[in-house]
Order: C-alpha cells, then sequence, then structure tokens
C-alpha cells in the first residue's frame, strides 16, 4: 500500500516562501494522457501507430502518416470515485477502518481539439509530404472529491495544534509583537517574519491561535505561560510540582470524545498546445517535432472538522462566566496556475510490410507557476458569544519547476490490414525535478525540497498496449491497457505509486470525410494514506485510507480532407 500523501495540507502550509513539497513537483509533473477517443481507446500505445490527433502529443511524427488533413474534436466526462474510510488510532498496532464513504464527482472537459493540413509533394520518393498542425491535448486531469470521519476518544485536531505552537510567543502569533518582542499593530506580521529563534509560524497555527481554538493556559507566574497552548479540546490539572524552569507541571487531558471528519475536492487540467510539423520521405519513414506551451490550473479545497459529543466535557471557564466547546473547523483552500515551453521530436519507421516502429523523446519543461492560498479557523461554544474565528490575507508566491525529460519507444504491428497490435514503453525521471526561483537569482530556498526530490523519487515506467480490430473498413473495435510507476525511496524500501487502466472503444468511417470513435476508460489508483495531523502523544492520530477510481468517457468527432 502506498502512502502517497504524508500529512494534509493545514499541516504543511508554511509562513513563507518555500512551502512547495515534493509532492507539489510530482502532481505538477505527471501526465496521464488523453487525446482522442481513438487513442484512448487503444491505451494511448500510439507511439509506432500515428494517423490521429491523440498521437501527435506522444509521437509527433505521427501527423505525416497519413497522406490527407483532418479536423477532431473531443468531449469528455470524467467521473472521479473515492471511497474514504476512517481509523482513530491503531488498536494492538492494527489500524481497523470503518465509516467508509463514496464520493462522486463528475466533470466535462475537451481533451482534444486540433487539425493538421497536409501538402503532398508529388513526389514518390524522397520528401513525399509535410504536414502541418496545431493541436490541443489534455495531458492531465484532477478530478476528485472525498470524505470520511469517525469517533475519537483519544486525540483532537486542536490538541495537535497547541503542541505545534509551543514556544510561539501567543502576542507574536496574534500580530502584537514583532521578533526582538517589541510592541506593532500588523496583525500580518507574523505570517511574513519569523520570531527571535527564527522560526516561522505557519497560517493554520496563527488563525487557531487568533480564532481562540488554542491558548495559554496554567499559572500566568510560570516562566513559559506566554509560550504554551492548550487547546478547547482539552483540560488540565496542576500536579502541584515544578519543573528546572519554575513551571507548574500539568497533566493535559482530551476532555471527551469528539465526532472528526475530513475531507477535501480537487480540481483542474493540464493542457498542451502543439505546434507540430512532420515529414513523410517515402512512405516509410517519417519524422516530427513539436513546439509544446503546457499550461495547467489546479484548485484544492480541504477541511477537517471536530464536534464535541456532549460539550458538557469540554468546559471553558473564563473570569467572568464559563462556557462548553460545541464544534470547530479548519479550511485551507488552495490554487496554482502555470505554463511553460517544452520541444519534442520522434521518428515513426516502417522497415517491413506491417512493422512500425518510433520512438520520441521529450525536454524537460520549466514552468512558471503562480498560486494563492488562504486559511481559516471557526470554534464555536455553547454561548456564542465566545465563537472564534480568523481568516489568514490571500497569501500568494511565484516560482519555477522544472518538470523532468520523457522517452519513449513503440513497436506495431498490422495483420492483414485488419488488425493492428501496438505497445509502447515510457520513461520519465521524477528525481530531475527542480524547484527554482522566478527571477533565477540565487538563494537556498528550495535546496532542502530539491534535495528530497533527488535522494526519494526515481524512475517512473510505464507500458500501454492497444489493438484495433476492422471487421469491415467502416467499423473498427478498440481496447487497451496502460500500467504506470512512480517510484519513491523511503530509506532501503521503494513504495510504487501504480494506475492501471483499461479502455475499449469502437470507431466509425463514412464513406466520405467524416469519422467518429466512442470510448471508454477504468483507471485504478494506488490507495492513499492520509494522516491529519501529527502525533503528539503516544496515540497515534487518526489515519485515512482512500480508495480511487475514475471513469472516462470520451467521443471524437472528426472530418479528413
Amino acid at each position: 500500500m502506498k502512502k502517497t500523501f504524508i500529512a494534509i495540507a493545514f499541516m504543511l502550509a508554511a509562513a513563507t516562501a518555500g512551502a512547495q513539497t515534493m509532492y507539489d513537483a510530482l502532481t505538477f509533473s505527471q501526465n496521464n494522457y488523453y487525446g482522442t477517443a481513438r487513442s484512448i481507446g487503444m491505451g494511448n500505445a500510439m507511439t509506432a501507430v500515428g494517423g490521429d490527433l491523440g498521437s501527435v502529443g506522444i509521437n509527433p511524427a505521427g501527423s505525416a502518416v497519413f497522406n490527407y488533413s483532418q479536423f477532431t474534436i473531443t468531449p469528455n466526462v470524467t467521473m472521479s470515485s473515492m471511497n474514504a474510510s476512517w481509523s482513530p488510532y491503531p488498536v494492538n498496532g492494527t489500524d481497523t477502518f470503518s465509516g467508509d464513504v463514496r464520493k462522486n464527482l463528475s466533470r466535462f472537459s475537451m481533451p482534444n481539439i486540433g487539425a493538421t493540413i497536409n501538402f503532398n509533394t508529388g513526389r514518390k520518393s524522397g520528401l513525399v509530404g509535410v504536414t502541418y498542425g496545431f493541436v490541443v491535448n489534455s495531458v492531465n486531469n484532477y478530478t476528485g472529491q472525498m470524505m470520511t470521519g469517525g469517533r475519537n476518544d483519544k486525540t483532537s485536531y486542536q490538541s495537535s495544534m497547541a503542541v505545534n505552537a509551543d514556544m510561539f510567543d501567543i502576542d507574536f502569533l496574534n500580530g502584537y509583537m514583532d521578533a526582538s518582542g517589541g510592541s506593532i499593530d500588523d496583525w500580518k506580521y507574523p505570517y511574513q517574519n519569523a520570531d527571535d529563534r527564527g522560526s516561522y509560524a505557519p497560517w493554520n497555527m496563527i488563525t487557531n491561535a487568533q480564532a481562540g481554538a488554542i491558548a495559554n493556559y496554567g499559572d500566568p507566574n510560570d516562566p513559559d505561560y506566554y509560550w504554551r497552548y492548550i487547546a478547547t479540546t482539552e483540560g488540565f490539572t496542576q500536579t502541584g510540582e515544578k519543573d528546572q524552569y519554575g513551571n507548574y507541571i500539568y497533566d493535559i487531558f482530551l476532555g471527551g470524545p469528539l465526532d472528526q471528519s475530513y475531507g477535501r475536492k480537487v480540481t483542474g487540467n493540464k493542457t498542451d498546445a502543439l505546434l507540430n510539423i512532420g515529414f513523410n520521405i517515402s512512405n516509410k519513414f517519417f519524422i516530427g517535432a513539436n513546439l509544446g506551451v503546457t499550461s495547467l490550473t489546479y484548485n484544492y479545497d480541504e477541511y477537517f472538522k471536530e464536534a464535541a459529543v456532549d460539550p458538557s466535557d469540554f468546559r471553558i471557564d473564563y473570569e467572568e462566566s464559563s462556557t462548553y466547546f460545541t464544534d470547530y473547523r479548519t479550511r485551507y483552500s488552495y490554487s496554482a496556475d502555470g505554463a511553460g515551453v517544452y520541444g519534442k521530436i520522434g521518428f515513426l519507421a516502417l522497415p517491413v510490410e506491417g512493422l512500425r516502429i518510433g520512438a520520441a523523446i521529450q525536454t524537460p519543461t520549466t514552468l512558471f507557476i503562480d498560486e494563492i492560498w488562504r486559511q481559516s479557523t471557526d470554534v464555536h461554544y455553547q454561548n456564542s458569544s465566545y465563537d472564534g474565528n480568523a481568516t489568514s490575507p490571500e497569501g500568494n508566491f511565484s516560482y519555477r519547476l522544472k518538470t523532468p525529460y520523457r522517452a519513449n519507444a513503440g513497436l506495431a504491428y498490422t495483420f492483414m490490414g485488419m488488425a493492428l497490435l501496438s505497445v509502447d514503453y515510457e520513461m520519465t525521471d521524477y528525481s530531475a525535478m527542480k524547484f527554482k526561483e522566478r527571477d533565477n537569482n540565487w538563494s537556498d530556498t528550495f535546496d532542502g525540497v530539491n534535495k528530497e526530490i533527488a535522494e526519494r523519487m526515481g524512475i517512473s515506467h510505464s507500458l500501454r498496449v492497444g489493438a484495433e480490430f476492422k471487421p469491415m473498413p467502416e467499423f473498427a473495435i478498440r481496447t487497451g491497457y496502460n500500467f504506470t510507476t512512480i517510484p519513491e525511496y523511503t530509506g532501503n524500501t521503494t513504495l510504487n505509486d501504480k494506475l492501471h487502466a483499461f479502455s475499449v472503444g469502437v470507431g466509425y468511417y463514412s464513406k466520405g470525410s467524416f469519422f467518429a470513435d466512442l470510448a471508454a476508460r477504468y483507471s485504478a489508483f494506488s490507495d492513499e494514506e492520509i494522516f491529519p495531523y501529527d502525533d503528539y502523544i503516544d496515540i497515534a492520530s487518526p489515519m485515512i485510507l482512500n480508495k480511487r477510481e475514475r471513469l472516462d468517457f470520451t467521443a471524437t468527432l472528426g472530418w479528413r480532407f
């Protein structure tokens, strides 16, 4: 089972530039090809096939295989299904999952639109034809929604935040004190600057403090009073003993059981706009090149909630009165937009009758990414006059991400003009991903995450197999399979995130110029293990097991001329 997400972004939303992670780089670098219904129906095993606008992004030489021009448009419906279950803590060392919740999310997209124009030179050998094309193909689809939850009587999200806030001055978190201890009135200050230890407070910690979800506790005369925190879900008792610094020692405990829930929603697309040129040499050898412009949009929204099963377990005492904690929510919203340019060259050859071989290589892409995010926290009590909430100002950051190069090769064989079998292999070295400053000035901002990428990420292998059978010239039946690995190294262990995709399709070719294709693809992703908050006592915090599936239904309408 692959642990694809170490902790939710609540815990990773750092206060400064450089909050990018290895998993951000992987998310924005991965390709999951779409294209036309024909290419999807054949599992995108198109390196040695060509003749289809879905294949142009895989092998640029594919545009020149046939001596005609064509136009295609391809609508698609993606149906994501996620089944998430919840384990509040291990029992006898084993997580027991329950509370299964299946969430479906459907989105419409246009994964292909484009045209190629073929110019025939009139020769029978040498340069027979030149093809120019402009094709837009989707190379990834970010669609998914999940939620789950359960009852927990051992740990609390807010308690974890209180432990993480230890040694941050409360006035610093509230924006009333600068790193030197001076008084200020700019509440954004904690996010933009480190405290006197050089530590940056993340948004979540700041909004939790400002909403009152965590607060100082105990004897105000203790030397560390203003640097230690307790959550609204906790109580404390004084032991009567003191530590070596003169602070009273307290027993901290969870007030009672909590109903907890976590949810997230992801949308977006990654698309390549391709300027293509292909050359047909003696109808035996084809060579092509793409200038690709990649664009991506990525939207991510998540929340964590916890509510008292019995509010009377969570009494909060103030100087003038008392009240009881009822419920809490924190939310993190993030979006990114990026664009970059790359080049790709490829060839396709017909050495003997029926056999085709092809290969292509793609340069790394430098994506210029702009991101924005926001954090909010709400906490409620039986006496609503004590309710608190805080929302961060909108954060933003710009940087560059160098995605890895890609290399692919393929074989295809045609049997008696009626059947086609194609096999592709693609390699991507994700250890070559690298974050950089937007202006390219020297900086050590990304040294840590770039080192982690180089040490923990590896080579991805993708095997694609496709088949097409034509029982009659006007009709085609297709099927395909795709297996892809994304290796991550942890110590001496390799944990592979795997994708299995199965596809089927049909095609119709009229006696005129019109043709149409339909395809359906089922994708099964590796299970996710999600840890909503850090362990802070000797009992592990909750774990979420998320099973992910996706269905795509694709139709292509095309005209050849």
